[in-house]
Protein backbone atom coordinates (compact mmCIF):
# COMPACT_ATOMS: atom_id res chain seq x y z
CA UNK A 1 0.00 0.00 0.00
CA UNK A 2 1.26 3.44 -0.82
CA UNK A 3 2.42 5.74 1.45
CA UNK A 4 0.26 9.46 1.50
CA UNK A 5 2.31 11.87 0.62
CA UNK A 6 0.50 14.46 3.70
CA UNK A 7 1.63 11.49 5.99
CA UNK A 8 5.03 12.04 4.60
CA UNK A 9 5.13 15.50 5.22
CA UNK A 10 3.77 15.52 8.27
CA UNK A 11 6.72 12.96 9.33
CA UNK A 12 8.91 15.09 7.50
CA UNK A 13 8.30 18.17 9.94
CA UNK A 14 7.53 16.26 12.96
CA UNK A 15 11.59 14.80 12.43
CA UNK A 16 12.54 18.76 11.67
CA UNK A 17 10.75 19.48 15.16
CA UNK A 18 12.56 17.17 17.03
CA UNK A 19 16.22 18.65 17.11
CA UNK A 20 15.07 22.19 17.69
CA UNK A 21 12.73 20.81 21.03
CA UNK A 22 15.86 19.02 21.65
CA UNK A 23 17.99 22.42 21.32
CA UNK A 24 15.31 24.36 23.21
CA UNK A 25 14.93 22.36 26.18
CA UNK A 26 18.68 21.88 26.42
CA UNK A 27 19.62 25.40 25.87
CA UNK A 28 21.51 28.27 27.22
CA UNK A 29 20.76 31.74 26.75
CA UNK A 30 22.91 34.37 27.80
CA UNK A 31 20.25 35.65 30.02
CA UNK A 32 20.04 32.25 31.69
CA UNK A 33 23.59 31.78 31.75
CA UNK A 34 23.94 34.83 33.86
CA UNK A 35 21.19 33.91 35.92
CA UNK A 36 22.40 30.63 36.93
CA UNK A 37 26.19 32.37 37.47
CA UNK A 38 24.80 34.59 39.97
CA UNK A 39 22.83 32.13 42.04
CA UNK A 40 25.38 29.21 42.29
CA UNK A 41 29.26 30.88 41.79
CA UNK A 42 30.66 30.61 44.86
CA UNK A 43 32.06 33.75 45.08
CA UNK A 44 28.49 35.25 45.11
CA UNK A 45 27.90 32.67 47.93
CA UNK A 46 30.60 34.02 49.38
CA UNK A 47 29.50 37.47 49.39
CA UNK A 48 26.01 36.44 50.85
CA UNK A 49 27.74 34.74 53.95
CA UNK A 50 29.88 38.09 54.61
CA UNK A 51 26.78 40.31 54.59
CA UNK A 52 25.50 37.96 57.81
CA UNK A 53 28.88 38.32 59.04
CA UNK A 54 28.34 42.20 58.76
CA UNK A 55 25.61 42.08 60.38
CA UNK A 56 26.43 39.87 63.06
CA UNK A 57 28.93 42.33 63.96
CA UNK A 58 26.41 45.35 64.08
CA UNK A 59 24.48 43.13 66.49
CA UNK A 60 27.87 42.76 68.80
CA UNK A 61 28.46 46.56 68.09
CA UNK A 62 25.45 48.34 69.38
CA UNK A 63 24.81 45.77 72.43
CA UNK A 64 25.55 47.36 75.66
CA UNK A 65 27.80 46.69 77.88
CA UNK A 66 27.25 43.45 79.71
CA UNK A 67 26.72 43.48 83.85
CA UNK A 68 29.16 42.59 85.97
CA UNK A 69 28.83 40.11 89.03
CA UNK A 70 30.47 42.15 91.72
CA UNK A 71 32.53 40.64 95.43
CA UNK A 72 34.09 42.63 97.78
CA UNK A 73 35.68 41.66 101.37
CA UNK A 74 36.45 44.22 103.45
CA UNK A 75 36.96 44.36 107.51
CA UNK A 76 40.12 42.28 107.22
CA UNK A 77 42.36 43.10 110.18
CA UNK A 78 45.68 43.79 109.95
CA UNK A 79 47.69 41.72 111.80
CA UNK A 80 48.61 43.09 115.23
CA UNK A 81 46.26 45.61 115.12
CA UNK A 82 43.01 43.22 115.79
CA UNK A 83 40.68 44.85 117.97
CA UNK A 84 37.33 43.17 119.84
CA UNK A 85 34.33 43.55 118.04
CA UNK A 86 36.43 43.47 114.79
CA UNK A 87 34.44 41.82 111.53
CA UNK A 88 35.07 41.01 108.11
CA UNK A 89 32.17 41.82 105.70
CA UNK A 90 31.53 40.71 102.22
CA UNK A 91 29.63 42.60 99.65
CA UNK A 92 27.88 40.46 96.83
CA UNK A 93 26.52 42.46 93.62
CA UNK A 94 25.97 43.52 90.35
CA UNK A 95 28.17 46.35 88.63
CA UNK A 96 26.77 47.68 85.32
CA UNK A 97 28.78 50.09 83.31
CA UNK A 98 26.81 52.72 81.37
CA UNK A 99 29.24 54.44 77.99
CA UNK A 100 29.04 57.82 77.66
CA UNK A 101 26.35 59.44 75.37
CA UNK A 102 26.64 59.14 71.94
CA UNK A 103 29.67 55.69 71.92
CA UNK A 104 27.08 53.24 71.62
CA UNK A 105 25.10 55.16 68.51
CA UNK A 106 28.67 55.52 66.71
CA UNK A 107 29.84 52.20 67.42
CA UNK A 108 26.05 50.69 65.56
CA UNK A 109 26.47 53.56 63.06
CA UNK A 110 30.12 51.86 61.96
CA UNK A 111 28.10 48.28 62.25
CA UNK A 112 25.58 49.35 59.74
CA UNK A 113 28.40 50.98 57.36
CA UNK A 114 30.02 47.31 57.40
CA UNK A 115 27.04 45.84 56.46
CA UNK A 116 26.57 48.42 53.29
CA UNK A 117 30.06 48.18 52.26
CA UNK A 118 29.85 44.11 52.45
CA UNK A 119 26.31 44.64 50.07
CA UNK A 120 28.32 46.82 47.96
CA UNK A 121 31.17 43.91 47.80
CA UNK A 122 28.24 41.53 46.87
CA UNK A 123 27.39 44.14 43.75
CA UNK A 124 31.11 44.46 42.59
CA UNK A 125 31.13 40.79 42.51
CA UNK A 126 28.18 39.97 41.02
CA UNK A 127 29.08 42.75 38.15
CA UNK A 128 32.51 40.90 37.68
CA UNK A 129 30.72 37.43 37.32
CA UNK A 130 28.23 38.85 34.93
CA UNK A 131 31.07 40.76 32.52
CA UNK A 132 33.04 36.91 33.34
CA UNK A 133 30.43 34.87 32.21
CA UNK A 134 29.51 37.38 28.73
CA UNK A 135 32.66 37.18 28.01
CA UNK A 136 33.26 33.25 28.03
CA UNK A 137 29.24 32.81 26.57
CA UNK A 138 30.32 34.85 23.25
CA UNK A 139 33.73 33.62 22.85
CA UNK A 140 32.25 29.78 22.74
CA UNK A 141 29.14 31.25 20.52
CA UNK A 142 32.04 32.48 17.91
CA UNK A 143 33.39 29.58 18.29
CA UNK A 144 30.39 27.40 17.31
CA UNK A 145 29.11 30.41 14.72
CA UNK A 146 32.51 29.82 12.88
CA UNK A 147 32.21 26.18 12.70
CA UNK A 148 29.13 26.53 11.26
CA UNK A 149 30.29 29.00 8.67
CA UNK A 150 32.97 26.62 8.02
CA UNK A 151 31.08 23.91 7.43
CA UNK A 152 28.74 25.38 5.35
CA UNK A 153 31.65 26.89 2.83
CA UNK A 154 32.65 23.66 3.14
CA UNK A 155 29.52 21.70 1.44
CA UNK A 156 30.27 24.65 -1.36
CA UNK A 157 33.83 23.22 -2.22
CA UNK A 158 32.80 20.04 -1.89
CA UNK A 159 30.56 20.88 -4.67
CA UNK A 160 33.46 22.34 -6.17
CA UNK A 161 35.95 19.27 -5.82
CA UNK A 162 32.89 17.11 -7.79
CA UNK A 163 33.54 19.46 -10.60
CA UNK A 164 37.00 19.34 -10.92
CA UNK A 165 37.17 15.97 -10.34
CA UNK A 166 34.40 15.52 -13.34
CA UNK A 167 36.01 18.01 -15.37
CA UNK A 168 39.27 15.90 -14.59
CA UNK A 169 38.20 12.62 -15.82
CA UNK A 170 37.23 14.12 -18.91
CA UNK A 171 40.66 16.14 -19.41
CA UNK A 172 38.75 19.78 -19.41
CA UNK A 173 41.11 20.32 -15.90
CA UNK A 174 44.01 19.77 -14.67
CA UNK A 175 45.40 17.20 -12.02
CA UNK A 176 47.20 19.83 -9.88
CA UNK A 177 43.44 22.02 -9.53
CA UNK A 178 42.52 18.64 -7.87
CA UNK A 179 44.94 18.72 -5.61
CA UNK A 180 44.48 22.33 -4.36
CA UNK A 181 40.88 21.46 -3.79
CA UNK A 182 41.80 19.06 -1.96
CA UNK A 183 44.32 21.00 0.20
CA UNK A 184 41.93 23.66 0.49
CA UNK A 185 39.50 21.09 1.67
CA UNK A 186 42.01 19.73 4.14
CA UNK A 187 42.90 23.11 5.08
CA UNK A 188 39.22 24.25 6.17
CA UNK A 189 38.44 21.30 7.73
CA UNK A 190 41.47 21.96 10.33
CA UNK A 191 40.13 25.05 10.56
CA UNK A 192 36.59 23.96 11.77
CA UNK A 193 38.57 21.68 14.24
CA UNK A 194 40.58 24.14 15.68
CA UNK A 195 37.31 26.58 16.37
CA UNK A 196 35.71 22.95 17.58
CA UNK A 197 38.48 22.79 20.34
CA UNK A 198 37.90 26.48 21.20
CA UNK A 199 34.28 26.19 21.15
CA UNK A 200 34.57 23.46 23.79
CA UNK A 201 37.28 25.06 25.82
CA UNK A 202 35.03 28.27 25.98
CA UNK A 203 32.08 25.67 27.05
CA UNK A 204 34.37 24.15 30.15
CA UNK A 205 34.63 27.78 31.44
CA UNK A 206 31.29 28.26 30.84
CA UNK A 207 30.27 25.15 32.97
CA UNK A 208 32.82 26.20 35.78
CA UNK A 209 31.11 29.64 35.77
CA UNK A 210 27.56 28.33 36.11
CA UNK A 211 28.57 25.54 38.41
CA UNK A 212 27.52 22.49 36.03
CA UNK A 213 28.61 19.28 35.23
CA UNK A 214 31.30 19.62 32.23
CA UNK A 215 29.54 16.44 30.92
CA UNK A 216 26.13 17.81 30.72
CA UNK A 217 25.65 18.96 26.68
CA UNK A 218 25.03 22.81 26.45
CA UNK A 219 23.56 24.54 22.96
CA UNK A 220 24.00 28.42 23.48
CA UNK A 221 21.00 29.77 21.89
CA UNK A 222 21.94 33.50 21.70
CA UNK A 223 23.48 34.60 18.56
CA UNK A 224 26.16 37.61 18.24
CA UNK A 225 24.29 40.65 18.44
CA UNK A 226 25.15 43.91 16.80
CA UNK A 227 23.36 47.17 18.24
CA UNK A 228 25.79 49.68 18.00
CA UNK A 229 26.78 51.97 20.30
CA UNK A 230 24.93 55.26 20.93
CA UNK A 231 26.40 56.68 23.79
CA UNK A 232 29.40 58.83 23.83
CA UNK A 233 32.31 58.32 26.14
CA UNK A 234 31.34 61.10 28.57
CA UNK A 235 28.06 59.53 29.16
CA UNK A 236 29.77 56.44 30.05
CA UNK A 237 31.75 57.79 32.57
CA UNK A 238 29.44 59.13 34.24
CA UNK A 239 27.30 55.84 34.19
CA UNK A 240 29.85 54.29 35.77
CA UNK A 241 30.54 56.73 38.48
CA UNK A 242 26.56 56.95 39.36
CA UNK A 243 25.97 52.67 38.76
CA UNK A 244 29.66 50.92 39.55
CA UNK A 245 29.45 49.41 43.01
CA UNK A 246 33.77 50.39 43.60
CA UNK A 247 32.08 54.34 43.74
CA UNK A 248 30.04 53.14 46.31
CA UNK A 249 32.84 51.56 48.38
CA UNK A 250 35.11 53.82 47.82
CA UNK A 251 32.37 56.56 50.01
CA UNK A 252 31.37 54.00 52.79
CA UNK A 253 35.41 53.37 53.45
CA UNK A 254 35.28 57.66 54.15
CA UNK A 255 31.73 57.48 55.67
CA UNK A 256 33.03 55.04 58.08
CA UNK A 257 36.68 56.39 58.12
CA UNK A 258 35.12 59.66 59.77
CA UNK A 259 32.76 57.55 62.29
CA UNK A 260 35.97 55.85 63.77
CA UNK A 261 37.35 59.72 63.77
CA UNK A 262 34.18 60.46 65.98
CA UNK A 263 34.78 57.39 68.06
CA UNK A 264 38.11 58.20 69.00
CA UNK A 265 37.48 61.21 70.22
CA UNK A 266 34.72 60.15 72.54
CA UNK A 267 36.99 57.53 73.50
CA UNK A 268 38.06 60.50 76.20
CA UNK A 269 34.99 60.28 77.99
CA UNK A 270 34.89 58.67 80.86
CA UNK A 271 32.08 55.91 81.14
CA UNK A 272 29.92 55.84 84.13
CA UNK A 273 29.80 52.68 86.50
CA UNK A 274 27.35 51.60 89.06
CA UNK A 275 26.52 49.02 91.39
CA UNK A 276 24.19 47.05 93.39
CA UNK A 277 25.81 45.08 96.58
CA UNK A 278 24.20 43.20 99.28
CA UNK A 279 26.63 43.08 102.78
CA UNK A 280 26.72 39.94 104.46
CA UNK A 281 27.00 41.10 108.08
CA UNK A 282 23.77 42.93 107.64
CA UNK A 283 21.44 41.03 105.64
CA UNK A 284 18.43 43.58 106.28
CA UNK A 285 20.72 46.23 104.37
CA UNK A 286 21.75 47.09 100.99
CA UNK A 287 24.18 49.45 99.52
CA UNK A 288 25.49 50.96 96.10
CA UNK A 289 28.80 52.32 94.63
CA UNK A 290 29.20 54.09 91.57
CA UNK A 291 32.25 54.85 89.59
CA UNK A 292 33.60 56.58 86.47
CA UNK A 293 36.62 55.00 83.91
CA UNK A 294 39.71 57.23 83.84
CA UNK A 295 40.52 57.10 80.14
CA UNK A 296 43.17 60.22 81.33
CA UNK A 297 45.16 57.87 82.37
CA UNK A 298 45.79 56.63 78.98
CA UNK A 299 46.10 59.33 76.71
CA UNK A 300 47.98 57.46 73.99
CA UNK A 301 45.22 55.00 73.49
CA UNK A 302 42.67 57.60 72.52
CA UNK A 303 45.41 59.67 70.26
CA UNK A 304 46.88 56.18 68.58
CA UNK A 305 42.60 55.63 67.84
CA UNK A 306 42.61 59.07 66.12
CA UNK A 307 45.49 58.90 64.21
CA UNK A 308 44.71 55.76 62.63
CA UNK A 309 41.56 56.57 62.14
CA UNK A 310 42.39 60.02 60.25
CA UNK A 311 44.85 58.27 58.55
CA UNK A 312 42.70 55.80 57.09
CA UNK A 313 40.21 58.19 55.92
CA UNK A 314 42.95 59.93 53.95
CA UNK A 315 44.08 56.58 52.56
CA UNK A 316 40.49 55.91 51.42
CA UNK A 317 40.58 59.70 49.80
CA UNK A 318 43.51 59.14 47.78
CA UNK A 319 42.08 55.59 46.59
CA UNK A 320 38.65 57.49 45.24
CA UNK A 321 40.56 59.52 44.09
CA UNK A 322 42.66 57.10 41.45
CA UNK A 323 39.52 54.74 41.49
CA UNK A 324 38.69 58.16 39.33
CA UNK A 325 40.84 58.27 37.27
CA UNK A 326 41.23 54.85 37.19
CA UNK A 327 37.40 54.38 35.59
CA UNK A 328 37.72 57.34 33.32
CA UNK A 329 40.79 55.62 31.35
CA UNK A 330 39.85 52.08 31.62
CA UNK A 331 35.88 53.59 30.43
CA UNK A 332 37.47 55.42 27.41
CA UNK A 333 39.93 52.78 26.28
CA UNK A 334 36.82 50.59 26.07
CA UNK A 335 34.54 52.42 23.90
CA UNK A 336 37.65 52.86 21.09
CA UNK A 337 37.81 49.03 21.45
CA UNK A 338 33.96 49.03 21.03
CA UNK A 339 33.56 51.81 18.07
CA UNK A 340 36.96 50.08 16.74
CA UNK A 341 35.03 46.63 16.43
CA UNK A 342 31.99 48.59 15.51
CA UNK A 343 33.06 49.99 12.17
CA UNK A 344 34.79 46.34 11.25
CA UNK A 345 31.29 45.19 11.70
CA UNK A 346 29.78 47.97 9.41
CA UNK A 347 32.69 47.10 6.67
CA UNK A 348 31.54 43.24 6.21
CA UNK A 349 27.64 43.82 7.32
CA UNK A 350 26.85 46.66 4.69
CA UNK A 351 28.21 45.19 1.33
CA UNK A 352 31.47 43.57 1.60
CA UNK A 353 29.77 39.47 2.62
CA UNK A 354 26.91 39.94 0.02
CA UNK A 355 29.30 40.90 -2.72
CA UNK A 356 31.58 38.05 -1.78
CA UNK A 357 28.66 35.33 -1.61
CA UNK A 358 27.20 36.70 -4.91
CA UNK A 359 30.87 37.10 -6.47
CA UNK A 360 31.48 33.27 -5.60
CA UNK A 361 28.00 31.93 -6.52
CA UNK A 362 28.79 33.55 -10.18
CA UNK A 363 31.99 32.62 -10.36
CA UNK A 364 31.14 28.45 -9.25
CA UNK A 365 28.39 28.92 -12.31
CA UNK A 366 31.41 30.42 -14.90
CA UNK A 367 33.47 27.34 -13.85
CA UNK A 368 30.94 24.62 -14.56
CA UNK A 369 30.72 26.35 -17.96
CA UNK A 370 34.21 26.45 -18.14
CA UNK A 371 34.33 30.46 -18.35
CA UNK A 372 37.00 30.43 -14.68
CA UNK A 373 39.85 29.09 -13.82
CA UNK A 374 40.52 26.96 -11.01
CA UNK A 375 42.97 28.30 -9.57
CA UNK A 376 41.24 32.15 -9.22
CA UNK A 377 38.01 29.95 -7.93
CA UNK A 378 40.07 28.94 -5.15
CA UNK A 379 41.72 31.89 -3.91
CA UNK A 380 38.18 33.62 -3.98
CA UNK A 381 37.13 30.75 -1.57
CA UNK A 382 39.76 31.30 1.19
CA UNK A 383 38.52 35.37 0.59
CA UNK A 384 35.12 34.06 1.18
CA UNK A 385 35.90 31.89 4.42
CA UNK A 386 38.33 34.67 5.95
CA UNK A 387 35.58 37.44 5.48
CA UNK A 388 33.18 35.56 7.35
CA UNK A 389 35.37 34.40 10.14
CA UNK A 390 36.78 38.21 10.26
CA UNK A 391 33.29 39.26 10.03
CA UNK A 392 32.26 36.96 13.38
CA UNK A 393 35.45 37.96 14.85
CA UNK A 394 35.00 41.68 14.85
CA UNK A 395 31.09 41.09 16.19
CA UNK A 396 33.12 39.04 18.87
CA UNK A 397 35.45 41.80 20.04
CA UNK A 398 32.49 44.30 19.55
CA UNK A 399 30.35 42.45 22.27
CA UNK A 400 33.50 41.60 24.23
CA UNK A 401 34.13 45.33 24.25
CA UNK A 402 30.66 46.35 25.44
CA UNK A 403 31.41 43.82 28.44
CA UNK A 404 34.18 45.48 29.14
CA UNK A 405 32.59 48.56 29.05
CA UNK A 406 30.06 47.60 32.12
CA UNK A 407 33.07 46.55 34.22
CA UNK A 408 35.54 49.11 33.17
CA UNK A 409 37.63 50.57 35.94
CA UNK A 410 35.83 47.83 38.29
CA UNK A 411 38.89 46.26 40.15
CA UNK A 412 38.85 42.02 40.40
CA UNK A 413 40.72 42.29 44.28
Amino acid sequence: MPVKRPFVLALAAALAIIPALFAQENGLTLDKAVEIALDRNPEVLAARTRIDAARGRTLQLKSRPEPEAAASVEGIPIPGLKKEGDQVEIHLGVQQAFEYPGKRSLRAEIGRQGEDIAAAELDRIRLLLTARVKRTYWNAAFAGAAVEALERTSSRLDALLEDLQAKYRTGAAAYADVLRARAEKARLRNQILEQAKEKRTAELGLDELLGRPPDEPVVLLTALPFIPLEADAGALVERARANLPSFRLSALRIQGAESVIKLAALSRRPDFLAGFLLPSVRPNAWGVSFGLTMPFLRPGRAKGLAQEASAEAETSRFAAEALDRRVRTAVESAYIAAKSAEEQVLVYEKSLLRELDDELGIQLDYFRYGKAEAFSLLDLYRTYILAQVEHLRALLLYNLALADLEVAGESAD
